[in-house]
């Protein structure tokens, strides 16, 4: 096993508890492991949060830094001050485990290992809305390391890589203003270069479930994602698939077809039927969902709801398109792991058959109306 000196490098913001418990939980890493450990927490609080988490950093021994700007920018600048070998990414609202640095340090073994991932785990009260947010797909890439011996890219939350390498291919891009696709661009980058990215089941971290069960904030953060999806593409185009006709897309023009329609005709009950359209199309893609992945066990509800989150993040990426002229890339997908494009087509033919449904209803309907 290489003898890594690591740098583990936190941005935050508030959350002066969850880092607490992130920094004792550092701490008994630190005492496990043999090699060299520092802790830089970069902050950019409010001012009495901020002398909240300075007095953590004294009495555990990490370096405080404050810098006022973008999730990007704050890790950017934590790598700056940093002084050993290998960077480590870790998110204020995580738990790292014991051994977490023995496990990271055995996969270091040659020097085409750039990076290395760990998976992480979601653990706290499995609410109504939790159950909702596991029947969507967002929660898949935080696993993969833990199945996958090489990845392309690793969630912030737990990723180590070389800081010679991250300085190589230009660190986090800080076009990424939100906290999404920056970790993505990373791995790409890191990749393009033929450097390995590595997975480690065993370098486990848990993940709070506090921060996503808020319903606001969880539909804020896959609007990033979907506008993160459109940025990315543009910069890696080989990373998106074209695929089915996007739901979200088709919603639109049934929309406007009804919007039409109404006009035309001057009925003006028809517009009740551009949410109907919506509605009914999630209400049997649930079903087919529900029939698709029994284990998830959730309700029909939580199925519905779980629609709407997909629905969210789409209609971000559709927007970002079309505000940034990127009119072609509507038609694509952003693709982060093998096998997601296979799955995405398996879906797709049944949605595709449902879109095709309910657009010839849309001609009788025009035909009666008419």
């Amino acid at each position: 096993m290489e003898n890594v000196q690591f740098s583990i490098v936190v941005a935050t913001k508030g959350r002066v508890k969850l880092l607490e418990e992130l920094i004792e939980s550092i701490d008994v890493a630190r005492g496990n492991y043999d090699g060299a450990c520092e802790v830089l927490i970069v902050d950019d609080s409010s001012e009495s949060d901020s002398e909240q988490i300075q007095k953590v950093c004294a009495a555990h021994d990490c370096r405080y830094l404050y810098h006022k700007n973008s999730v990007s920018a704050k890790r950017n600048y934590g790598v700056e001050n940093a002084t050993n070998d290998v960077i480590l990414f870790l998110d204020s609202d995580c738990i790292c485990t014991e051994h977490i640095l023995e496990r990271y340090a055995e996969k270091y073994s040659s020097e085409k290992v750039a990076a290395v991932a760990g998976p992480l785990e979601f653990v706290g009260e499995d609410t109504w809305f939790w159950k909702a947010i596991e029947a969507t797909p967002f929660l898949t890439c935080f696993y993969l390391p833990k199945f996958l011996p090489k990845v392309e890219w690793g969630v912030t939350a737990n990723f180590s890589v070389r800081k010679s390498v991250f300085i190589e291919v230009g660190g986090f891009d800080e076009k990424f203003k939100r906290p999404a696709g920056e970790d993505v661009d990373l791995g790409i980058k890191i990749c393009k270069k033929g450097y390995d990215i590595m997975g480690a089941k065993d370098a486990l971290v848990y993940h709070s479930k506090k921060t996503w069960i808020p319903v606001r904030a969880m539909f804020r953060r896959l609007n990033y994602y979907g506008t993160a999806d459109c940025d990315l593409i543009r910069k890696h185009s080989d990373k998106g698939e074209v695929v089915v006709p996007k739901r979200s897309g088709l919603y639109f023009v049934y929309a406007i077809l009804l919007a039409l329609l109404a006009v035309a005709s001057k009925q003006w009950w028809i517009f009740a039927g551009i949410p109907l359209i919506f509605i009914v199309e999630n209400v049997i893609m649930s079903i087919v969902i529900n029939g698709m992945e029994k284990e998830k066990k959730a309700t029909f509800f939580q199925q519905f709801t779980a629609q709407l989150l997909i629905h969210d993040s789409d209609f971000a990426y559709l927007s970002r398109c079309f505000f940034t002229g990127r009119f072609l890339d509507m038609r694509r997908q952003m693709i982060y792991y093998l096998g997601q494009y296979d799955g995405m087509l398996k879906i797709g033919s049944y949605t595709t058959w449902i879109n095709l449904s309910m657009f010839m209803s849309i001609i009788i309907l025009a035909v009666a109306v008419l």
